[in-house]
């Protein structure tokens, strides 16, 4: 009788174990100790798809609330925050302690990075959800008016524009002396940095919102009509596109010879840089418009599932995942060891690397 009774309890342990096993691999078990642990979020007042920049310890980033935001990048406490007539979603840009940003009331903006305070806004036609490169003194940026604009970075003052087809909401690229951007009107731009004159382009077949990385004297990027390109950064000529499945908004990363970028057909893909041949891809639960950051190995990305993915970026195998309460659009940002993020829930989050 006793032997049974040892018998029976054996098996329940058993079953207790195995239950146990099976519910720690469930979906809230992927806020795991290989990191993407909570250290601080701050609440805004609406989603927040700008991408985090961090300067001399602090984050700076826009929200749909309309507000610019300092917070410590250490605790997540508010330094200043800066009112705008609507919404933040272009990243910003911090040089020579100036805070460079476009917003959806047409402006573009320059604060200081230290208070806050404006220093000048330059008024386009249309909102400015571009983000702002600066270079040699002087700021590029595109615009919902179909301009691309070469503003002084120190006055505000413009120097010259360059009118494509329609809205402009890629992020411009120098490199070489030239700006390289794409368009909605479906081309890629290449223009001298220093005059706005055109040096090529080329069309592909739909909006390219996607922002030009540049690599080795090739361009990569992404467009609406579901590829990949890679283009000679000196002629524009093509050298490979790749087909994914859906829409490709997601700007290209490009780390020890692979490109990594997300699509609208779920994917995380790493290609080769060399011929875009497909290395591997990842399969998130929903489209990806957040752009990739490689740092020491790992693959860190956000995706319309709610998710902040970290991947391994030499196989594709998932390391960590951290779900937030709505989609990530905000491309993540790596400082001191941190990732740094925004989300559609409303909420900046810093998480262990």
């Amino acid at each position: 009788m006793l032997g049974n009774i040892k018998i029976t309890l054996l098996l329940l342990l058993i079953i207790i174990c195995n239950v146990y096993t099976f519910s720690s691999d469930d979906t809230s078990s992927m806020n795991n100790p290989k990191g993407g642990e909570l250290i601080w979020r701050y609440k805004t007042g609406d989603v927040v798809e700008s991408s985090p920049t961090i300067y001399n310890g602090r984050l700076y980033v826009g929200s749909n609330d309309g507000y610019i935001y300092c917070l410590s990048a250490d605790n997540g406490i508010r330094i200043w925050k800066y009112k705008t007539g609507g919404w933040v979603n272009s990243s910003p840009t911090i040089d020579n302690g100036r805070l460079y940003v476009g917003g959806y009331d047409c402006y573009i903006y320059c604060l200081s990075a230290d208070s806050g305070d404006l220093i000048w806004r330059y008024g386009t036609g249309v909102s400015v959800t571009s983000s702002p490169t600066i270079y040699n003194g002087r700021l590029y940026v595109g615009s919902g008016d179909k301009y691309i604009y070469c503003l002084s970075a120190e006055s505000g003052t413009r120097i010259w524009r360059y009118k494509t087809g329609a809205s402009v909401q890629s992020n411009p690229t120098i490199y070489n002396g030239r700006l390289y951007v794409g368009s909605n009107d479906y081309y890629i731009y290449c223009l001298s940095a220093e005059s706005g004159k055109l040096i090529w382009r080329y069309e592909t077949d739909s909006c390219v919102i996607s922002s030009p990385t540049i690599d080795n004297g090739r361009l990569y990027v992404g467009s609406c009509d579901n590829h990949i390109y890679c283009l000679s950064a000196d002629s524009g000529d093509l050298i490979w596109r790749y087909e994914t499945d859906d829409l490709v908004m997601s700007s290209p990363t490009i780390d020890n010879g692979r490109l990594y970028v997300g699509s609208f057909d779920d994917y995380i893909y790493c290609l080769s840089a060399e011929s875009g041949e497909p290395i591997w891809r990842y399969e998130t639960g929903d489209r990806v418009h957040s752009s990739p950051t490689i740092y020491n190995g790992r693959l860190y990305v956000g995706s319309f599932d709610d998710y902040i993915y970290c991947l391994s970026a030499e196989g594709g195998e998932l390391i960590w995942r951290y779900e937030t309460g709505n989609r990530v659009d905000s491309s993540p940002t790596i400082y001191n060891g941190r990732l740094y993020v925004g989300s559609d829930d409303k909420h900046i989050y810093c998480l262990s690397e």
